[in-house]
């Protein structure tokens, strides 16, 4: 489908949300919202809960299935559930296939992620490790984001014509009133996401480095889906990358952590 100024919105964010849409310039967009609404804040202010109204209708249409892993898990012994409790997931994952729901499966994320086309070859090989280790969540993030981002795009303009902000919610660490972290205030044993804070790196960094073995960690879970790193090794690890000793290490990774905070909490 290709946009054109007198496509109805509720036509367009279907499109959009099916892929069926192309040739979406952010000048075609501007031009289209102009054409919506006349510039009238009335009508984008309409326009603007009309789009959030339908992309939370989307969200709320899918659901992470997790009945097939647990199968798997239970027959290798490796999943401390009973055969009542499987019975009740697939009855409630059915039950919502029912009522239209679609159930994201890693297969699936996979085939719409790679549909979009990846960003690039990192991406590629982030998504791939996510596959492998059964991520659900960075999947689910990623597919959003590129579903949405056409959207996101419309959504923007109606703000800016609105004389508004984005208003992206605020994350944890941008609200958070929690003291200043030293080093060993983190845990001895953590999950991804703190080493993503630790390390300053990125989720797919890691990820790729976890697979070719380049930064020390651990599996657990299904299959040894869940990646787990040791807070030792971890600062050891970064110190043999910087060339640093483990004091100096220390001593600038905490002044790195207490600029973020200062910095997040203006």
């Amino acid at each position: 489908m290709i946009l054109t100024l007198k496509t109805p919105l509720e036509q367009l964010i279907g499109k959009l949300l099916k892929g069926e849409v192309t040739a979406l310039s952010e000048k075609r967009l501007y031009l289209y919202v102009e054409n919506l609404t006349n510039g009238d804040k009335g009508k984008l202010r309409q326009a603007l809960k009309d789009i959030d109204d339908m992309v939370a209708k989307w969200k709320d249409g899918y659901f992470i299935s997790v009945y097939e892993e647990r199968v798997i898990a239970f027959n290798r012994s490796k999943l401390a559930i009973t055969p009542q409790e499987l019975d009740d997931i697939y009855h409630e994952e059915n039950y919502l296939l029912k009522s239209g729901k679609i159930a994201l499966l890693v297969d699936y994320l996979y085939e719409s992620i790679a549909k979009y086309g990846f960003i690039n070859e990192h991406h590629q090989d982030a998504v791939e490790s996510a596959c492998f280790y059964h991520d659900m969540e960075f999947l689910r993030k990623e597919w959003e984001c590129l579903v949405l981002a056409p959207i996101m795009s419309l959504r923007d303009i109606v703000c800016s014509m609105l004389g508004m902000g984005c208003d992206t919610p605020k994350s944890e660490s941008q609200t958070s009133s929690r003291p200043l972290k030293r080093i060993e205030d983190y845990p001895e044993i953590f999950d991804l996401g703190t080493c993503c804070e630790l390390t300053g790196y990125a989720k797919d960094t890691i990820y790729k480095w976890t697979r070719t073995k380049e930064i020390p960690c651990h599996r657990s879970g299904t299959n040894g889906r869940k990646l787990k790193f040791k807070r030792d090794e971890i600062v050891e690890w970064l110190t043999a990358r910087k060339q640093e000793t483990k004091d100096e290490f220390i001593k600038r990774k905490e002044s790195e952590l207490a600029s973020r905070y200062i910095y997040n909490n203006l």
